[in-house]
C-alpha cells in the first residue's frame, strides 16, 4: 500500500500539470501569439517559481487543506484512503482529457478526500466545520474569473486592440507567465500539501506538518512542471478555440483576469479550480463584446464536467478506499 500511494501521489500531480497549466497559455496559444513548445516551457517555469513562492509566504491554502481530515490517526486506513482519493482523480483527469474537457483536479482532490474520509467512517475524521471555503471556492473560482474578465474586458478592451501587434504578443505573454505562475501559486500549495500528508503516512506516523514543506513544495513544483511540457493540447482546442473564438486582445484580458482573481482568493486561504477559473474568464472576455463567440455546447459540456467532478470523484475514491481497506 505504501508504493501505490507513493506513486499515485505523483502521477496525481503530474496529472494536475498536465491537465491544469496548459489553461494558463491557452489564450496566447490559440492567437498564435507563442507556439506551443516554448510556451509549455514558460508555463513549467512559472509553476516551479509560484509554488515555491508561495510556500514560502506562508501556503494560507495549504494550511486550509490539511485542516480538512484527520486521515494521520487511521494509520493503514489512512494509507488506503489517501490512495483511493489520488487514483479516484487520476482516473476521472485522464477521461476528461481524453475528451479534451477541462476539469479540475482541485475540486477533485476535495472530493475525494470527502469520499476517502466517509468510507472510513469516523477515523477518517472529516471535519465539516473547516470545509466551509471548499464550498466558496467551488463558486467563486466561477464567479470571480468571470466578473474580472468581463469588466477588464470592457474596461481595457478598446485600448488593448489598439496596440501594435508586437507590443500585444508582450502583453500576451506577460499575462500567460502570471496565470502560470498563479497556478503554481494555488494548485501547488494543495499539492504540496497532501505530498506531505502522504510523506507523513509512509513514515509511519510522525506528525503532519501544518505547513508546507518548502521541499515538498519544490518536489510538486517539478512533478506539476513535467506534466505541463507533456500534454495540454486538446485543452487548449477545446477551451480557446472550441469554446470561444478571441484575439489576442481578449487574450490578455483573460489571462490578466484570471491570474488576479486566483491571487486574491490565494490569499483568503481560498482552494479553489484554476481551470474554472481561466475558463470563466474566457467567458467573461467573449461575454463582454457587443457580439458574443461563446459556444453554448461546449459550455454546456464543461458546466457538466464541473457538476459531476465532486460526485463522482467522491464516488470513485469511497469504493476505492473500500477496496483497499478490504484487501489488507
Amino acid at each position: 500500500m505504501q508504493i501505490l500511494l507513493f506513486f499515485s501521489v505523483l502521477a496525481l500531480i503530474f496529472v494536475n500539470g498536465w491537465t491544469d497549466a496548459p489553461n494558463a497559455i491557452a489564450g496566447i496559444v490559440a492567437t498564435g501569439g507563442m507556439h506551443y513548445r516554448p510556451a509549455a516551457w514558460m508555463a513549467a517555469a512559472c509553476n516551479l517559481m509560484g509554488a515555491l513562492l508561495f510556500c514560502l509566504l506562508g501556503g494560507q491554502v495549504a494550511r486550509t487543506m490539511l485542516r480538512l481530515s484527520d486521515f494521520a490517526l487511521a494509520e493503514n486506513g489512512g494509507l488506503c484512503a489517501l490512495s483511493g482519493c489520488f487514483l479516484a482523480v487520476v482516473l476521472f483527469a485522464a477521461a476528461a482529457w481524453f475528451w479534451g474537457i477541462p476539469t479540475s483536479e482541485s475540486h477533485g482532490l476535495m472530493a475525494g478526500m470527502l469520499g476517502g474520509g466517509l468510507a472510513l467512517g469516523q477515523d477518517g475524521g472529516i471535519r465539516w466545520q473547516d470545509w466551509q471555503p471548499v464550498a466558496a471556492g467551488l463558486f467563486l473560482s466561477l464567479g470571480l474569473g468571470f466578473l474580472l474578465g468581463f469588466l477588464l474586458y470592457r474596461a481595457a478592451g478598446p485600448a488593448l486592440s489598439s496596440l501594435r501587434e508586437k507590443a500585444l504578443v508582450h502583453w500576451q505573454r506577460a499575462g500567460a507567465a502570471a496565470g502560470a505562475f498563479m497556478h503554481g501559486g494555488q494548485d501547488g500549495q494543495k499539492f504540496s500539501a497532501v505530498l506531505g500528508l502522504a510523506w507523513a503516512l509512509l513514515q509511519d506516523g510522525p506528525e503532519v506538518p501544518s505547513h508546507p514543506q518548502f521541499a515538498l513544495a519544490a518536489v510538486c513544483a517539478v512533478a506539476m512542471g513535467l506534466g505541463t511540457l507533456c500534454g495540454g493540447k486538446r485543452i487548449i482546442q477545446k477551451t480557446a478555440m472550441e469554446m470561444v473564438q478571441i484575439d489576442k486582445s481578449q487574450g490578455v484580458a483573460a489571462d490578466l483576469s484570471s491570474a488576479g482573481a486566483l491571487l486574491a482568493l490565494s490569499l483568503l486561504g481560498l482552494p479553489v479550480s484554476t481551470t474554472h477559473t481561466k475558463t470563466a474568464a474566457l467567458a467573461g472576455c467573449s461575454a463582454a463584446r457587443l457580439r458574443s463567440s461563446v459556444n453554448l455546447s461546449i459550455v454546456r459540456q464543461m458546466l457538466a464536467a464541473w457538476l459531476l467532478t465532486f460526485p463522482l470523484c467522491g464516488l470513485l475514491a469511497f469504493f476505492l478506499t473500500r477496496l483497499f481497506l478490504a484487501l489488507l
